[in-house]
């Protein structure tokens, strides 16, 4: 099974495109997030498997990425202004569009920075969902990401909007490249599976580096969103799945993933959580990633 893709227009011109796997037979959809510096079609394996058990799966691509990208911007731009508003209004958009064509339930869910997009999705629109899975996420305390966002201010003076910071991917990327031993290439860190990280870094829409904006807007969100008000926008009983690696060298080995459960145990929300021992970034591109589709199935099935 290869997946269709249509688009969905935004507000101010912008297309979303959104990649589809769809069950013969559906009893809910999952929207589902990619992260930074990579696209929706990279999620076809998880596509065929929750297609084959009857859930669709929907995988929109960000402003910037993929075939989301306008030819005038530079990859990883999600705008000069407002990008969060702009790819909260997009994410809206695609859960209108399909709570509209599908009648079953509707999970949102996401990997990464579609986590952190993801759980700002939940606050915005949580009346309209049956579930949230946050993958290969993290957690700070606001102040964290004010202070990084005052770092940004200053790059994004000094490189431009549409520029690229060598100090916040040193921070970044390069940080969580250096801390896997014995690593191959820079992309280990995603992965254990020798396989998967040649295909991320043979895909042309993969590895590039996101502009100051983008990264501006979203430490700017995430110090909203990660707070206990932007928390407490959650519906009090919205069920809640934690997927992550306790390698995974964004999340400290799993730390901070540790501290996001705590935070939302702290609201009484409704958490379960699978851990991959052995599980870097990217578990569904991991080793362990079968082990991770089946438990994300088994928990979609308990929605309906």
């Amino acid at each position: 099974m290869t997946s269709e893709c249509f688009v969905i227009g935004a507000g101010d011109g912008h297309t979303i495109a959104v990649h589809e796997w769809r069950a013969a037979d559906p009893v809910g959809s999952l929207i589902w997030l990619h992260g930074m510096a990579e696209h929706g079609a990279r999620y076809q394996a998880l596509g065929e498997t929750l297609a084959e058990h009857g859930w669709n799966l929907y995988c929109p691509d960000h402003r910037g990425h993929g075939a989301s990208m306008d030819a005038a911007d530079p990859p990883g731009h999600f705008a000069d202004q407002d990008g969060w508003r702009l790819v909260m209004d997009d994410l809206g958009r695609v859960i209108d569009g399909i709570r509209e064509r599908e009648p079953g339930a509707l999970v949102l869910g996401g990997h990464s920075m579609g986590s952190f997009i993801a759980l700002a999705g939940a606050q915005a629109h949580g009346d309209k969902l049956d579930g949230l899975v946050l993958c290969g996420s993290d957690y700070h305390p606001p102040l964290y990401y004010r202070l990084m966002a005052a770092l940004l201010k200053w790059q994004r003076r000094r490189h431009g909007a549409r520029g690229q910071s060598p100090l916040v991917h040193k921070l970044t990327f390069e940080a969580w490249a250096r801390s896997v031993p014995d690593a191959r290439t820079d992309f280990d860190w995603l992965s254990a599976d020798p396989a998967q990280v040649k295909a991320y870094i043979d895909d042309p829409k993969c590895g590039f580096q996101c502009t100051t904006a983008t990264w501006l807007t979203l430490l700017s969100g995430l110090a909203d969103v990660q707070s206990s008000k932007g928390l407490s926008r959650l519906p009090a009983r919205l069920p809640i799945l934690l997927l992550g690696g306790r390698q995974d060298p964004m999340s400290g080995g799993g730390k901070g993933m540790d501290r996001l459960q705590q935070a939302l145990s702290r609201r009484r929300l409704p958490v379960e959580r699978m851990d991959c021992p052995r599980g870097r970034h990217e578990i569904l591109n991991d080793f362990c990633a079968p082990e991770v589709r089946q438990t994300l199935l088994e928990w979609l099935n308990r929605r309906i």
